[in-house]
């Protein structure tokens, strides 16, 4: 079988991987995009889209698209600490949205087709090799091999990606932490805002996605906890152990398959190698707390587009040749990096975490402007700022 040839394979289309595809394909590049599911299809995410990923998608073009699925709209987020202290932070400009994965992964791998990527779905990569100054990509679809050529190949296959694996980019941080996540009817007291609730072993984020329905993503860090089989129980067991959550989950019901995901925490040394570039989850991701993992699967696709159509118009795809992408995700994402570790660890620290959530119960714009951070409307150096550090703490 004479293998297709391509510019550009992207391996994985989630939001990443699709986003990057179809902004390689609208400048004129042949671009395969492999997806190991058919679409559509679900995946375990607190579907929590920050009202930087709603920009991102109108910078994108499919916006719109997105808007006609009917996604619920969220005005900020709110954080209970284990004592109970609550604080809420009101997005400054634009809304957030929450929306099944089913339906975002599933439209945005659409809009990349219709961009003029080959979608290619079912078609699980197997290796790749570089050979005459091509990757030689090899997979399978219903059994049956699929082989393909292109000038480069972009991982965007998520936390366990096969594309990192290969050139041993990847690594696994101390952090262990893991998710379950499920829909669910039946949690009373939902608004306009997502919630996180905290405890010093575990944390459940609740974002409500219309009609009733909730999306309900436990995170367990197994150094302190653990899940014990059977798995549902042992969800039930640890909502039921949040003194925050009672009287409001008690006659939740689940309407969706239990889906577990981590262990999170990964991260790679660099994004890039020969004919090789990372994206999304499978470049790196720490810890869901922020909610951020759709924003740099979306922003990244940005840069790494960018690196990719240079370097495909240049034909200069050594590693060496790559090396700005890496310079460009440090710039963008440095400071993200330093504020999702400083979350994590004070989340870890309930005496921490119910101090800073008192001052930010009592200076509601200092909980604006984290929160507005996070969602990425407002610069990481506004939470950096000495004036701010010094009210926080004090």
């Amino acid at each position: 079988m004479t293998p297709q040839v391509f510019d550009a394979l992207v391996v994985g289309a989630g939001p990443a991987g699709s986003a990057t595809a179809a902004r390689l394909a609208d400048q004129g590049f042949r671009v395969a995009l492999w997806d190991r599911a058919w679409f559509p299809r679900s995946k375990p995410c607190a579907e929590y889209l920050s009202p930087g990923s709603v920009a991102a998608l109108g910078r994108l073009g499919v916006l719109e698209d997105i808007l006609q699925q009917s996604p619920a709209r969220l005005t900020g987020m709110r954080v209970v600490a284990p004592d109970g202290t609550t604080f809420t932070g009101r997005f400054g400009s634009g809304i957030g949205l929450a929306l099944p994965r089913e339906r975002l992964d599933h439209r945005l791998a659409l809009f990349a087709e219709r961009r003029g990527a080959a979608l290619c779905q079912g078609v699980a990569l197997e290796a790749f090799v570089l050979e005459d100054g091509w990757v030689r990509a090899r997979g399978r679809q219903a059994g049956q091999p699929v082989t393909l050529s292109a000038r480069l190949v972009i991982g965007a296959d998520g936390l366990h990606s096969r594309v990192a694996r290969q050139w041993d980019l990847s690594h696994r941080g101390r952090l262990r932490r893991v998710a379950l996540v499920a829909h669910a009817t039946g949690i009373g007291g939902m608004a306009d805002v997502g919630e996180m609730h905290v405890t010093q072993d575990a944390y459940v984020g609740l974002a409500p996605l219309g009609g009733g329905i909730t999306n309900v993503a436990l995170v367990v860090d197994l150094d302190r906890g653990a899940i014990q089989p059977p798995v549902s129980d042992a969800f039930y067991r640890w909502l039921a152990s949040f003194p925050t959550l009672r009287g409001r989950v008690e006659t939740a019901e689940l309407v969706s398959p239990l889906r577990g995901v981590g262990p999170f925490s990964r991260s790679t040394r660099r994004a890039t190698a020969d004919r090789t570039l990372l994206v999304g989850d499978a470049a790196d991701f720490y810890d869901p707390f922020t909610g951020e993992g759709v924003y740099a699967a979306l922003r990244g696709a940005e840069l790494a587009a960018d690196c990719a159509a240079g370097a495909l118009r240049s034909d200069r795809l050594a590693a060496s040749d790559l090396t700005p992408y890496d310079r460009a995700r440090r710039a963008t994402f440095a400071a993200k990096w330093a504020l999702e570790r400083i979350v994590s660890w004070v989340i870890a620290r309930p005496r921490v975490l119910g101090h800073l959530a008192r001052r930010l119960s009592q200076e509601a714009d200092l909980a604006h402007q984290l929160v507005n951070v996070t969602a990425h409307v407002a610069p990481a150096a506004t939470v950096f700022r000495p004036s701010y550090v010094w009210r926080l703490a004090h």
